[in-house]
C-alpha cells in the first residue's frame, strides 16, 4: 500500500487503523484483556499501554504549534529514554514494566484520550510539515514523515496481532 498523498488520506488511514485495534479488543472481557495471551506473554492491556506510550511520545515530540517546543503532556518515562540511537526495544521493556501494576480501566482511558489527541494534532499538520526538511523536521531534529506515517503502520501491526488473538479465542 502506498503512502497517503494528502493529509485527509493520512488521517483516514490512521483512524481506520485505530478502529481496527478497537474492534479487535472490544469482544474481550476485562479478565481476558489482562491475561498474558499473546505469544510473547503480553496481554491486550499491554498492547494498549504500548500504543498509548508511543503516541504520547509522538505528541510530546511534535511541538503543539510552531511557537511551542513541546505539547503540554509529558509521557511517563520520557526522561528514561537512552541517549543511544536504537532505544525502542529498551523503552518497550520499560513501558511494559511501568504499566504492569496499572489498572486496565486507566490504560483504556489513556488509550482513548491519546488516540483523540493524536488525531487532532495530525489534523493540524500539512504535507509540508511532513516532508520539508527545513520546517518541522528541523525544529524537532528528525524527519517528521516516518513518525507520522508510522502511526497507522504501528496500529495495523498490532491490530493484526489482536485480530489473530480474537480469532483464536472464538475458534
Amino acid at each position: 500500500m502506498s503512502a497517503p498523498h494528502t493529509m485527509a488520506e493520512l488521517i483516514t488511514r490512521i483512524e481506520h487503523a485505530m478502529q481496527r485495534v478497537i474492534r479487535a479488543v472490544t469482544p474481550f472481557s476485562a479478565a481476558q484483556m489482562t491475561e498474558p495471551r499473546l505469544s510473547d506473554g503480553r496481554s491486550v492491556k499491554d498492547v494498549l499501554a504500548h500504543l498509548t506510550w508511543w503516541d504520547q511520545w509522538l505528541l510530546f515530540t511534535l511541538p503543539a504549534d510552531q511557537n511551542t517546543s513541546h505539547s503540554p503532556i509529558t509521557p511517563p518515562l520520557v526522561d528514561h529514554i537512552p541517549a543511544t540511537g536504537n532505544w525502542a526495544d529498551e523503552m518497550n521493556a520499560k513501558v511494559y514494566a511501568y504499566n504492569q501494576p496499572r489498572a486496565l480501566s486507566l490504560i483504556q482511558d489513556e488509550f482513548s484520550t491519546t488516540c483523540n489527541n493524536l488525531i487532532k494534532r495530525v489534523a493540524q499538520l500539512s504535507i509540508d510539515d511532513l516532508y520539508n526538511p527545513h520546517g518541522l523536521s528541523a525544529i524537532i531534529g528528525q524527519p517528521v514523515a516516518p513518525l507520522v506515517l508510522g502511526i497507522y503502520e504501528h496500529y495495523e501491526e498490532h491490530a493484526h496481532e489482536l485480530e489473530q488473538l480474537q480469532a483464536e479465542s472464538q475458534g
